[in-house]
């Protein structure tokens, strides 16, 4: 009974500190955004095609508390060349508080909370749950709320944490065999940005092991994430004249763009960053106010090196903890490879999360297996002989 009521406190201490961590991040992140009154980054591109959906497809009006970017053609851009999701999740905000800094910041700062309570769940579920578990998953969290490039990227305006945290929400639910929601979120990372696209190839291996079922790893590897997408995507769809037309954009402004060199002049050499380049923080993309998208070196190659690991304890869950982040850094890869050299250090977030809860758990799940192995003291060689 002692026992119960022991693992019982140390179980509610683990969720106190999770809980704290998340109110000490909650507070530095609104301390730290919430008092730029500009757009940062690419903030000037993001919100301002938020409230151009609300005006043009939806035709509500919020009030304008801060004014357009000064892009060219910023007052009629919809930023065709992403998916929707992202923005029409800072509209729900937009149009309760008005187009203002903080309206169209308040989603990402929630999702960095919810990635933390995530990471926390996830590295415990991975790691068998216990104590040991629950202090992995503590650390997990810690980890993803120590990361630069999440924390820059949680606490504005952009796409990437919207991908980052669906295909990770995503990766909790499939790890927990709940297939359907884990097909759902997939099609909203997808519906936030393509990078998470890739993601169909390691979340199609896995549902083909679990279910051993061609129809089913269609089913829900394909069919319902693609639904979700288009689910999302039918405002622009019928915006731009319907499906056939919806394509032709889609192609002209997502897939030529992106294997293509435009999003930055190539002189701008500071700014731009390649795959490889990221495992040594080279060229952090700077977003002004201040603010630079940095990369932990020593995450990275932790990651790298111990990658190995999942497949020498032959974890199945850990070895695609690990390669849902190789399959996105993987794709980034290609896409340099098929034309796009103007690439950005933020591209990190998109799969950080899985990078810093795959150290955390790997790490944890070796020295598990080490204690495991390690011979118990033998007591009775301790206790003097009788002679006989």
């Amino acid at each position: 009974m002692e026992d119960r009521k022991r693992d019982k406190l140390v179980n509610r201490l683990f969720y106190v500190a999770l809980a704290i961590m998340v109110g000490v991040y909650t507070y530095l992140t609104v301390k730290t955004f919430a008092p730029v009154k500009a757009y940062i980054g690419d903030e000037v591109w993001y919100p301002t095609a938020a409230y151009n959906y609300l005006k043009f497809i939806f035709h509500v009006t919020p009030p304008m508390y801060f004014p357009y970017s000064n892009e060219s053609g910023i007052a009629t851009y919809m930023n065709y060349s992403h998916p929707p999701l992202a923005k029409f999740i800072m509209d729900i905000f937009i149009a309760i508080l008005g187009y203002y800094p903080i309206a169209w910041r308040l989603p990402s700062w929630i999702l960095g909370d919810l990635m933390l309570i995530v990471a926390f769940f996830l590295g415990s579920s991975l790691l068998g749950g216990g104590k040991i578990g629950k202090l992995g998953g503590l650390m997990a969290a810690f980890m993803i709320a120590m990361d630069p490039n999440l924390w820059l990227l949680h606490g504005i305006a952009m796409l990437d944490i919207y991908v980052s945290f669906f295909a990770f929400l995503s990766f909790y639910f499939l790890m927990k065999d709940k297939i359907l929601l884990a097909s759902i979120f997939l099609g909203l990372a997808a519906a936030s940005k393509e990078p998470a696209l890739v993601l169909i190839f390691p979340f199609l291996y896995y549902v083909g092991e679990v279910m051993k079922s061609p129809l089913r790893r269609t089913i829900y590897g394909i069919v319902i994430p693609a639904f979700a997408y288009l689910a999302v995507s039918s405002p622009i769809i019928a915006y731009t004249g319907g499906l056939i037309q919806w394509i032709k954009i889609k192609y002209y402004h997502m897939v030529a763009w992106d294997i293509t060199n435009g999003h930055i002049a190539l002189s701008a050499v500071s700014q731009i960053s390649t795959p490889w380049g990221w495992f040594l923080d080279i060229h952090p993309f700077y977003m002004g106010h201040g603010f630079y998208a940095n990369i932990n070196p020593l995450v990275m190659f932790l990651w790298l090196f111990s990658t190995p690991i999942a497949f020498i304890l032959r974890e199945k869950k850990m070895i695609m903890l690990t390669m849902f982040g190789w399959t996105e850094w993987l794709g980034f890869l290609a896409v340099y490879f098929l034309g796009n050299h103007t690439m950005f250090s933020f591209y990190y977030t998109d799969f950080a999360p899985f990078v810093d809860t795959y150290v955390v758990v790997s790490l944890f799940a070796l020295g598990k297996k080490m204690l495991a192995r390690k011979p118990s003291k033998d007591v009775r060689a301790e206790i003097p002989q009788i002679p006989k």
